[in-house]
């Protein structure tokens, strides 16, 4: 699991992107990254995370033109739509991503 990925989520309110805490990634490779009170309104959500920062911190030797830099995920969400989960696969050349949604119960 990647620890100490940087992440920010940002959601659009009244036509323009708000952004909310930023979060860093646990040992686990985990992070909240809303508030419920941000997500349980439902909208339009944007997930940065930023690979490039995270494998300049583990000592990658990287070009300054990164093949895998920031990795915007987008994706909306209902009202009480219950939670995401973002998994990712990632090396300094690429990655896959997917969405995890639980309903509601």
């Amino acid at each position: 699991m990647a620890e100490a990925v940087p992440v920010q989520i940002r959601k659009i309110v009244k036509g323009e992107w708000k952004s909310l805490p930023e979060a860093i990634t646990k040992k686990d490779g985990s992070a909240i990254l809303a508030e419920d009170s941000d997500m349980s309104a439902g909208g339009y959500f944007e997930v940065l995370v930023f690979l490039g920062a995270y494998f300049d911190g583990q000592g990658h030797d990287l070009p300054q033109m990164k093949l895998v830099d920031i990795v915007p995920l987008r994706f909306g969400l209902e009202a009480e739509g219950g939670d995401v989960g973002i998994r990712m696969s990632i090396t300094p050349h690429g990655y896959q991503a997917g969405f995890v949604a639980a309903q509601p119960a």
